[in-house]
């Protein structure tokens, strides 16, 4: 069972520090002069509740960029997934960079220009990519929006570039790397988990951020590594959310009603996290949550 403590992901964590997150983007741009100082930190929380996206956006001067950690299988539809997360978090940019007046005035207003990156951390690529175009995916060529993000292989290696150049990633593919070798030999997740982070301890390795956090590191991988536990926590969190809101909503009307839309709320909301999670249809979402059959109208009608 998931504990709802364990939200973020083990790279999140680990580089929603400033220092850390600077030297990860120098390594991106070593042509720059990446400060922690001139970061600003824009992550989202509680937008998606998919711990694939382990996900992280900051400013950096009039730079917006966002990073995607994806330790899955190759993937060629990562430009989609990062489509809704880039229109939540410029709306959040906006609001910092004071361009809202953008919207009302006839004079252009300046925002920070995107970068989107995905480091990715699982199997070898069939097709080596270097840059993925949402473009790519349109049924016709003239199109008139696009999203590119590059691809940064951080996987395991004593001769990948980028590893070399920044020590906290090498420290974070190198649990990932002990991790994988563990289940490989026929560990199950926990134990595999357990004995990377002791081996990354005994070696050097992310030693202070490991002191420190290391019951929630194991968790949060547990958590990230156990697609079913994990798809049970998304359906719990949506659905506590959904209910106290509908709750809420229906305060006035008395209780018991406040509890039935709540509940419905719940559901509703539960659904539309594993349609965007996994791509599904209202039914299947609400097949899958096993919606009892006199509930399904009103959530079909808030979804």
């Amino acid at each position: 069972m998931a504990n709802r403590q364990y939200k973020d992901s083990v790279f999140r964590k680990l580089f929603h520090n400033k220092s850390e997150l600077a030297q990860l983007y120098q390594a991106i741009r070593p042509e720059d002069v990446i400060l922690a100082k001139d970061i600003k930190l824009t992550t989202l929380r509680n937008v998606f509740l998919d711990s694939r996206r382990n996900d992280l956006s900051f400013l950096w001067k009039r730079r917006a960029v966002v990073l995607l950690e994806h330790q899955s299988t190759w993937s060629e539809n990562i430009p989609l997934r990062m489509l809704p997360y880039a229109d939540h978090v410029y709306q959040k940019i906006i609001k910092l960079v004071d361009a809202q007046r953008a919207m009302y005035q006839a004079a252009l207003v300046k925002i920070p220009t995107p970068k989107f990156y995905m480091l990715y951390n699982g199997k070898p690529q069939k097709k080596k990519r270097d840059v993925l175009s949402l473009s790519d995916a349109f049924e016709e060529t003239d199109g008139d929006l696009d999203l590119r993000v590059h691809v940064i292989d951080i996987s395991y290696d004593e001769t990948n570039p980028i590893l070399q150049t920044c020590k906290p990633l090498y420290g974070y593919s190198y649990l990932v790397h002990c991790i994988q070798e563990h289940q490989r030999h026929g560990d199950d997740d926990d134990t595999a988990i357990a004995k990377a982070v002791n081996e990354c301890m005994d070696a050097g390795i992310l030693t202070n951020f490991l002191k420190k956090n290391g019951k929630e590191v194991i968790n949060m991988f547990k958590l990230q590594w156990n697609e079913k536990d994990a798809k049970k926590y998304w359906m719990e969190e949506a659905e506590a959310k959904g209910e106290a809101r509908g709750e809420a909503r229906g305060h006035a009307k008395g209780r018991a009603e406040g509890k039935a839309e709540g509940k419905a709320e719940g559901k509703a909301e539960a659904a539309r996290s594993l349609m965007e999670s996994l791509n599904i249809t209202k039914e299947k979402a609400m097949e899958l949550l096993k919606i009892p059959a006199e509930l399904q109208p009103k959530v079909l009608a808030l979804l």
